[in-house]
């Protein structure tokens, strides 16, 4: 994902179309960080197991099942964007609107894989590292619960409250969240990167001796009422950062 990243930079430069407010290759983009983010913490947080367990069948399957998803994602999402076209709210036909749901599907494999571990980790998992291990179950069980709420909720309805799907006016640069309508996408990064905050802090008080109950509860309070706040402020029709 990351090779592919540096392999679409000139298509970005180069390409000077636009789709929904954005250059056609900033959605690809995004998804090779994020995804490369989220199989890079799944490979780090799956150190805390037995070796027997990281090769156990329930790791093994959801892996593979995750594996299938990030591929059929990826090849979509670039396939669509070297056409010009939308992968997500895409309607247009029959094809792409089965195309859409099967990424439902996807994404919904993408996010079980970090349940298993959560469930593999609480279990069996390396308590020695305490912190770290408080961080991942507690990052990884509210990522997948939060991440799915309000990718439902996006999936159901549309990224923006208030505006039409193709949105407009200006955006958060990269990002492209909108600072003009209700937009539901910052509450869905806030709540996805749980499962990377909360075992950094716990690791981080592992290696200062700080109180890991303390310092991951107060984040997961912090970062999941951040989640639920934004997500409030888009449904009410409020942007992130108003103009």
């Amino acid at each position: 994902m990351l090779a592919s990243f540096v392999v679409f930079l000139p298509a970005m430069v180069i390409d000077p179309r636009s789709l929904d407010g954005a250059g056609v290759w900033v959605k690809p983009q995004k998804f090779n960080l994020s995804l490369a983010l989220h199989f890079l913490t799944i490979a780090t947080l799956a150190q805390l197991l037995p070796f027997e367990v990281r090769n156990g069948r329930a790791l093994r399957v959801a892996t593979y099942f995750a594996a299938v998803a990030l591929i059929f994602e990826f090849l979509w999402v670039g396939f669509q964007a070297a056409h010009g076209k939308r992968s997500h709210f895409n309607f247009d036909t029959t094809f792409e609107s089965i195309m859409y749901a099967l990424m439902g599907v996807g994404a919904l494999l993408l996010m079980v894989i970090a349940l298993v571990l959560c469930i593999q980790i609480l279990r069996r998992g390396d308590r020695s590292r305490f912190g770290l291990w408080l961080g991942a179950v507690v990052g990884l069980g509210l990522a997948f619960i939060s991440t799915l709420f309000i990718g439902f909720e996006m999936s159901s309805t549309s990224r923006y409250v208030g505006a039409s799907l193709e949105g407009g006016g200006a955006t958060v640069p990269f990002f492209g969240w909108s600072r003009e309508y209700g937009d539901l996408r910052p509450s869905h990064f806030v709540s996805l990167h749980l499962m990377q905050t909360l075992p950094f802090l716990g690791w981080l008080s592992d290696k200062r001796g700080w109180r890991a109950k303390q310092v991951v509860g107060t984040a997961a309070v912090a970062q999941l009422g951040l989640a639920i706040f934004l997500f409030q402020q888009a449904k009410a029709g409020l942007p992130i950062w108003p103009i």
